[in-house]
């Protein structure tokens, strides 16, 4: 394999890493509500539908804007209808405001996107000698 193939290689991996393990960057003043729970949760996407915060309020986000805070009625919701309460799935360390995202469904694990990376640039590599 040429050298400029193989640190081409490098750097896709190397910005798919950075990409997919971006900090949680949220606001601090909402944030702190949820100190006692679980750093999975502490991100954007708890009350947002893009990590960035942008675009609009998920379910979750919207009833905790209408509420106005962490309240027992908020965490005895499920706001995003998947048969699990708001602080259940807080505690679980799951989004309660994504219907995909519940206590006990596995969600892939870093080394299954690595794969899918590497599987990806090694089709590219062999469509390109084609």
């Amino acid at each position: 394999m040429p050298r400029k193939e193989v640190v081409t290689g490098i750097a896709v991996m190397l910005i798919s890493v950075l990409l997919i393990s971006q900090p949680a960057l949220s606001r601090p003043e909402y944030m702190k509500n949820f100190k006692d729970f679980p750093d999975e949760v502490k991100k954007c996407t708890l009350c947002h539908v893009q990590s960035s915060g942008y675009g609009g309020v998920n379910s979750f986000g919207a009833d905790f804007a209408k509420i106005g805070s962490l309240t027992p009625e908020l965490m005895q919701l499920d706001s995003d209808s998947d048969r699990f309460s708001n602080i259940e799935e807080l505690r679980a360390g799951t989004m309660p405001g994504d219907p995909e995202s519940y206590p006990g469904k596995k969600s892939p694990d870093f080394t299954s996107i690595i794969a899918l990376v590497a599987l990806g640039f090694a089709f590219i590599l062999t469509k390109r000698k084609a």
